[in-house]
């Protein structure tokens, strides 16, 4: 296929629920109506090859799902709903395109999202940049900085392995939205993370209770592993299940007490 062939495939197929999109493939530019009293998150996220994933370990398939799989969790962070995505890509070879589009519009159809454009480009590995807009009532948005002294500090699920189709917990952003007074999502290791969410809050924490492990994992793996892709909760209520305590939030210098050792592109 030629680059006009290989945009006609993907405007054909591509997922559109509507969801605010007045103009989506095929323009220079989406164009997206809020509605009164509607805010919008954004996200953006890199699945390169050979530094995310490699071949054959991941099929195009699996690329495609996981492109769009890493904004979903950001969304579901923010306690907002997934409304649009705009997709660029750069590959060796057409051939990539079919599955990993394949891979990525059947997440797409699962939570309801609109492809509304990007781009295409050759390269000698693969690139991805995806974009994920997604909306929630005006002033609702849930921050890493909102955490405060005597909150409870929650993570969603078993931590500590790698998941080649994460499952985003966009199930939890209503509540997420209703009970946390901070979240983001679990990528670069729940030690990582929760200090970065300290910080942000300018606060510190007590650890009452080692995370969930996952089957085949050890403790240190849900430490400092990453690519769990569930949420780390702070809240002034007491959460139920799916929501595991780890510990509550203190006044103190910011920071975790827990070295962060997880993930760091550039360490």
């Amino acid at each position: 296929m030629n680059e006009r062939e290989v945009i006609d495939w993907i405007q054909k197929r591509a997922p559109n629920f509507g969801n605010g999109v007045r103009v989506g493939i095929g323009d220079d530019c989406a164009v997206y109506r809020p509605t009164a009293g509607e805010e919008l998150v954004f996200t953006t996220d890199f699945l390169i090859e050979g530094r995310h994933f490699t071949q054959p370990a991941y099929s195009p398939q699996d690329a495609g799902y996981q492109a769009l799989a890493r904004g979903l969790s950001d969304i579901a962070a923010m306690g907002a709903t997934p409304r649009f995505a705009l997709v660029s890509l750069a590959i060796p070879e057409v051939a990539f395109v079919k599955p990993f589009y394949a891979g990525l519009f059947g997440l797409a159809r699962k939570y309801q999202v609109t492809i509304a454009g990007g781009d295409l480009s050759k390269s000698d590995r693969v690139h991805c940049d995806i974009v994920v807009a997604g909306s929630l009532p005006a002033g609702k948005a849930v921050l890493r900085s909102g955490a405060r002294p005597g909150d409870y500090l929650y993570v969603s699920g078993p931590l500590g392995t790698w998941k080649k189709k994460p499952v985003p917990r966009l199930d939890l952003a209503e509540r997420v939205r209703r009970d946390a007074s901070a979240c983001m999502d679990i990528t670069d290791g729940l030690s990582m993370d929760l200090d970065r969410l300290l910080r942000a809050s300018r606060v510190t924490c007590e650890l009452t209770t080692p995370p969930p492990v996952r089957r085949g994992a050890t403790l240190e793996d849900a430490w400092h592993h990453g690519e769990d892709y569930e949420l780390l909760v702070a809240s002034p209520k007491r959460l139920g299940k799916p929501f595991h305590e780890i510990g509550i939030v203190r006044k103190g210098r910011p920071g975790s007490p827990i070295p962060p050792k997880g993930w760091d592109h550039f360490r």
